[in-house]
């Protein structure tokens, strides 16, 4: 072996290793990613808010005075419903325990989907948890004064002649309710005050946490531009305080809870902590990828027997385009990085196949048949060149024997002779090259794309954007794991008979024999790499390189033999 196929080879080895942790979210959208062409908000002008700033509270002080919960009041839950969404309210804190998204199941495809966690915790999506100094107001017990099928008012009295009142309505076909927040001062003096409340808690997982689940930050930046700030559970506790916040919450893989108020003007600053299995908050980073986001307020002044209403929307539903765009600047929830122009466009294509053929992996075997057929020129004039290179190999010996001295004037020589009857050594790699843009546009369109979540493809490939898992192997297998996924062990072997049917060049040729060397290597590498990869990624590139064999018995029928002279 020579040092050029050694060199190329210890190359694989590190990109082999290295892929995951470190070439891989490259591809992946970064923390901080700038969305252009997005509306102003209009800002009611009921909307009556100060703009005084607070300072920063630390995470997890201790005020002077904790509420305590008032035991007179029962506890009650209550139920608004439309045609996607049933919601469970508590009156402690005025809270959301639950949301059911009806026509989407869980993560195991079993059970109609609970947006959070079913866990113990007291802390509990759109409750004020801090008021006037008081902790554990999110305890507090509010009577109900107003129930219907789509609408809820809570209302409880604070000291210091505070009236607090907040509205609940959920629309028709909508993934969100309305809120309004009104603060009533009751008394003959102007009182100043802020508040705390849970914009997101407990979302629930769709996998691995450290990759699937994310607080995130809306940020207007001026012209129209909103800033996506990412922050993962491994990086918790966080704040923010930025300028402008226009909404925070928290997002999965295919599912978001956010909460955007009407006017960014009385928004201070946002907190993300963590909690520990006992649905505790802590001061650590989220180990088990649970926490909780809050939005604090600017501290606000309300005259002497006047109230301030502050108007919240609350989304708590899928990342699908369609649905995102009825939400101004919540569209920038979905992005796939570098590569979203050809995902959106990868996307079309397989929903209009869809339509007809309602099959995912159908859609990407055709999509993958139609790249095959726009690369064939290209593919054939590189097996062509590899040919040629083959019967070129008598002319390259006499060249070698006649330079074996001048290895330099060799390599010169050689190379004119390859422009003379139009060989390219490295024209092998072209085709390949040219279909990493669509492969890696490809992954982000199925591991992020709402509409890969569990898509059927046929026999056990039942989820698209997972890995093809047949069944778990009672032992652990080092990089793989101990799940046994079929369809990159067949992909595997469909490039190892591909590299059977492409030509070889001249092992005389150094530069084209270390390229063999390293080639030799890509399926093994492929195959570490897609394993762990949705299905749906591993569909595309078996069915790519079966296409590929095809091509090369064709070529190899059609190709005119030319006999150099």
């Amino acid at each position: 072996m020579d040092k050029k196929a050694l060199i190329a080879m210890i190359v694989c080895g590190i990109i082999m290793l290295l892929y995951y942790p470190f070439i891989l979210p490259l591809f992946s959208p970064e923390k901080t990613e700038i969305a252009e062409e997005i509306k102003e908000e209009a800002v009611p002008e009921k909307l009556q808010e100060a703009k005084v700033a607070e300072s920063p509270k630390p995470l997890l002080t201790q005020p002077a005075h904790v509420e305590q919960p008032q035991m007179d009041i029962p506890l009650q839950e209550f139920v608004i419903e439309n045609e996607l969404v049933r919601t469970v309210w508590t009156n402690e804190g005025a809270a959301l325990k639950s949301i059911e998204l009806k026509q989407f199941k869980d993560a195991e495809a079993k059970n109609t989907l609970d947006l959070l966690k079913n866990v113990s915790t007291e802390y509990h999506p759109l409750a004020i948890d801090t008021i006037l100094q008081k902790t554990n107001f999110q305890r507090q017990r509010y009577h109900v004064t107003e129930q219907s099928r789509n609408k809820l008012v809570f209302a409880t009295t604070l000291e210091r002649g505070i009236n607090l009142i907040k509205t609940i309505k959920l629309l028709p076909d909508k993934y969100h309710v309305n809120m309004d927040v009104v603060l009533k001062n009751t008394t003959d003096t102007e009182i100043s005050l802020s508040y705390d409340i849970i914009a997101s808690s407990m979302i629930t997982h769709e996998g691995e946490p450290s990759a699937d689940i994310a607080t995130v930050t809306g940020v207007d930046m001026g012209n129209k531009r909103i800033k996506l700030v990412h922050t993962a559970p491994k990086e918790l506790p966080a704040k923010n305080e930025s300028v402008g916040i226009v909404w925070t919450g928290a997002t999965n893989k295919y599912f978001s809870t956010i909460l955007k108020p009407a006017s960014n003007d009385w928004v201070a600053s946002v907190n993300a902590q963590a909690f520990d299995a006992q649905g505790q908050l802590i001061n650590e980073k989220a180990e088990q990828g649970d926490f909780m986001v809050t939005l604090q307020t600017n501290k606000l002044r309300i005259p002497p027997h006047e109230a301030v209403m502050h108007s919240y929307v609350y989304f708590m539903g899928p990342k699908k385009e369609q649905v995102l765009k009825q939400y101004e600047t919540l569209d920038i929830l979905l992005t796939y990085g570098w590569f979203t122009v050809i995902s959106k466009a990868l996307l079309v294509f397989l929903n209009a196949v869809h339509q007809v053929i309602p099959n995912y992996g159908v859609s990407i075997i055709l999509l993958t048949i139609i790249i095959k057929a726009i690369l064939f020129p290209l593919t054939r004039k590189s097996q062509v060149s590899m040919f040629r290179m083959q019967q070129l190999q008598p002319m390259i010996n006499q060249l070698k024997e006649k330079y074996k001295h001048d290895k330099q004037r060799m390599g010169k020589e050689q190379m004119l002779l390859f422009k003379k009857y139009g060989v390219n050594p490295m024209s092998g790699c072209l085709p390949m090259l040219l279909q990493l843009p669509v492969f890696f546009a490809l992954f982000r369109t199925l591991q992020l794309s709402f509409e890969m979540r569990q898509a059927p493809f046929m026999f056990w490939i039942n989820d698209l954007s997972r890995p093809d898992t047949l069944l778990h192997l009672p032992f652990s297998i080092p990089f793989l794991g101990s799940a046994l996924n079929i369809l990159p062990l067949i992909m595997t072997g469909a490039s190892f008979a591909q590299m059977k049917m492409t030509p070889k060049a001249p092992a005389v040729d150094p530069q084209a024999q270390a390229q063999q060397k390293m080639m030799s290597f890509m399926p093994i590498m492929f195959a570490f790499i897609l394993y762990h990869m949705p299905s749906g990624l591993t569909v595309y590139w078996t069915t790519s390189t079966i296409f590929s064999i095809i091509e090369s018995i064709v070529i190899r029928k059609t190709i005119k033999k030319i006999q150099p002279k």
